[in-house]
């Protein structure tokens, strides 16, 4: 053994010295003996009452599990208010009303809270962030969601941080992580896979979290589901009663979950009327006008007495249009179109597309508003489920 250095206080470094260990050691010795070997831990112990070693008490609550602590999530949770509204009424409470300024101070009262001056200076300096996940950067449902989210939160000192999933479920979970780190107030889902793992990481972050369009293997603060395979049935059915029976459907983007949806629900009301639901062509990559054209041909070599096509997304029945046109084929009369969740653009084609519509800018406003609602308060778990809107054209 060494000899101890002859200075004052006698530290947990004399007592490293000493036995001749590092001074981690001797520190998890003092903590959590059960992480040191019998040996070890005997020998540090025998040198600390040779020395005369005493903890420093701040320095031991310092050092002990930060889950002892008591964290401003646990005063607003107390509270019953959002974690911001707990941290606004500690920093600034003009920001926030008495009822809730009372409320956190009574909890802070009740857990024996210690404000972190060096996490409140830290914070003070910094903006808050929202994350979000979406699937693609060239997505057009995803391009407008953001967009009006991005829009609706600059009005408040609130910064996007996004990452694309691109439909890939074990995927996500790295790109979670990866946002979860950035410690956001709050993490918006958009048609998210999300896997078990996603879920279970989503679950124990405890961070406010919307979930767009997305699985429902987890319980978010706000969850809205988009009625894809409702918005299918119904516009399949519109045209069954049209009188239109030879009705096919072209997909894209098919290996996800929420298209499959679409899938299903053309598939539902074909059987329901006793026609022929095999008439399909699905592909798992992007839509776009050259599938449209090449997926019609496909279909008129099998089936050429085709009456009617759906599509799942507009630029597909952008390109059947071009397709019919080449081919000589007059819509509505010789072939109807129609496309499932299309956009304004669908009224600029000739003919102009029947088509199921979400407004994504609406929703996005929306979701960033409500968002803030919840970031001020304590938010209940809510489901709300949103139905497309029939827009009828000339195509059908």
């Amino acid at each position: 053994m060494r000899k101890r250095r002859s200075s004052g206080r006698v530290t947990l470094q004399d007592v490293a010295d000493y036995v001749g260990v590092g001074v981690m050691t001797v520190s998890r010795v003092m903590r959590t003996p059960e992480l040191v070997s019998d040996k070890v831990r005997s020998e540090v112990e025998k040198a600390a009452r040779a020395l005369g070693y005493e903890a420093s008490a701040p320095a031991a609550e310092l050092a002990a599990s930060p889950q002892q602590r008591v964290t401003l999530q646990d005063v607003a949770r107390h509270a019953g208010v959002g974690q911001m509204t707990a941290s606004r009424a500690l920093r600034d409470p003009s920001q926030v009303s008495e009822v809730s300024l009372r409320k956190v101070e009574q909890a802070v009262r009740e857990l024996g809270y210690v404000t972190n001056q060096a996490a409140a200076a830290l914070a003070s300096q910094q903006s808050h962030t929202v994350a979000v996940l979406y699937p693609f950067q060239h997505d057009r449902a995803s391009t407008r969601f953001v967009q009006a989210l991005q829009h609706t939160l600059s009005n408040q000192p609130f910064q996007l941080i996004m990452a694309c999933h691109e439909y890939h479920q074990y995927g996500e979970t790295p790109l979670v992580e990866k946002l979860l780190q950035h410690r956001p107030s709050a993490l918006v889902l958009f048609a998210a896979q999300l896997s078990p793992k996603t879920c279970e990481m989503l679950e124990s972050s405890e961070v406010v979290t919307v979930n767009v369009c997305g699985a429902g293997q987890f319980s978010a603060d706000l969850t809205l589901n988009i009625a894809f395979s409702d918005a299918a049935e119904r516009l399949t059915r519109t045209l069954l009663e049209k009188g239109y029976r030879r009705i096919a459907f072209i997909g894209a983007q098919t290996d996800n979950r929420l298209h499959k949806q679409q899938l299903n629900g053309w598939h539902r009301a074909m059987l329901a009327h006793y026609q022929n639901a095999d008439l399909m062509i699905t592909v798992p990559d992007a839509p776009s006008l050259q599938f449209g054209r090449f997926a019609l041909g496909q279909l008129l070599q099998n089936q050429p007495d085709l009456d009617a096509i759906i599509c799942s997304h507009e630029e597909i029945a952008i390109g059947v249009l071009a397709e019919c046109q080449r081919r000589l084929l007059k819509v509505p009369y010789d072939m109807a179109v129609a496309c499932l969740d299309g956009s304004t653009d669908c009224d600029h084609t000739f003919p102009s597309l029947t088509s199921m519509r979400l407004n994504y800018e609406k929703l996005g406003q929306q979701v960033g508003q409500r968002l803030m609602a919840m970031l001020d308060d304590a938010p209940q778990p809510l489901e709300e489920q949103i139905k497309f809107a029939f827009e009828p054209g000339d195509s059908s």
